[in-house]
């Protein structure tokens, strides 16, 4: 279900086989949270999850540090992109193998160094504006639909709630990493630094594995990071295995009963910690 002037269905596919029903599904995924950036961004989905999210000052910052979130996830996955794709960014793309690359645009030196991965989907898609506002699902006997949560909202609600503020570079940090887990499934733990994910962890029944597994995919760069948290800490326990992994900062709905214990938590660790009094709540 698509807005009917956007969306894949709509992309020019310049080169390669037809999509299957999983491409459609992860270059979904993959535009639906680029276009939540306005800076250069590239978003690269595996198995309909985010692997890498950044943004930078030029495409080619944004595609390195997309990838070097976690390049073994990125082998075959999903690129997406905000910007024309010049030729320098091309280059680099073509030495990993992806299933599908959609962008607004190509340079043409650009179109034809990625067309020498033969097994590659360009798709072209100009008019990369956002207009469809609603997240479906289909359920045995109907459809669900709900508004869509522009980060905007978000922001407006945000309290810190610790001694210890977030630096100007960890609030951008902290923005990026929490937009970033709107398309992480639930429950969700992004760990960012400097406007790139460092380590995703998504898509368990657990917050505190989330987390285990943010930090692992992160290792040594979670020092000094910052991260997010899609699930609000009713327990002090996911606070523990960010913090002891160098995390200096992090973001989550808050609202629990036992939200004192987290609070205090933070307060003895250093680690400033905001609550945005909303969740994502991606399933």
């Amino acid at each position: 279900m698509t807005h009917p002037a956007e969306g894949i269905p709509k992309a020019e596919v310049l080169w390669g086989k037809p999509l299957s029903f999983n491409n459609f599904v992860d270059l979904d995924s993959a535009l639906m949270a680029v276009l939540d950036f306005k800076e250069p961004a590239c978003v690269i989905v595996k198995h309909n999850s985010p692997c890498g999210i950044a943004v930078g000052k030029k495409l080619i910052d944004a595609y390195e540090a997309a990838l070097a979130s976690d390049p073994l996830s990125a082998f075959g996955g999903i690129v997406a992109l905000n910007r024309k794709v010049d030729e320098e960014t091309a280059e680099l793309m073509s030495k990993h193998f992806f299933e599908c690359i959609v962008a607004p645009e190509y340079d043409e030196q650009a179109l034809e160094t990625l067309k020498k991965r033969k097994n590659l989907r360009i798709l072209r898609l100009p008019e990369f504006v956002r207009k469809w506002r609603y997240n479906a699902k289909i359920i045995a006997g109907g459809i669900l639909v709900q508004n869509d949560d522009p980060e905007e909202e978000l922001i407006g609600a945000w309290q810190v709630v610790t001694d210890t503020k977030p630096t100007e570079t960890q609030r951008e940090d902290l923005i990026f990493a929490m937009k970033a887990a709107k398309f992480v499934k639930s429950n969700s733990v992004v760990i960012a630094k400097n406007g790139a994910t460092v380590g995703i962890g998504g898509g368990l029944p657990s917050r505190v594995d989330a987390a285990i597994l943010a930090v692992r995919k992160a290792g040594d760069r979670a020092n000094g990071a910052v991260a997010a948290s899609d699930a609000f800490l009713p327990f002090p326990d996911t606070l523990y295995v960010l913090a002891q992994a160098g995390v200096k900062a992090l973001i989550q709905p808050g609202g629990s009963r036992n939200d004192k214990l987290s609070i205090e938590a933070a307060n003895k660790l250093g680690v400033a910690m905001v609550f945005t009094g909303r969740r994502h709540f991606r399933h």
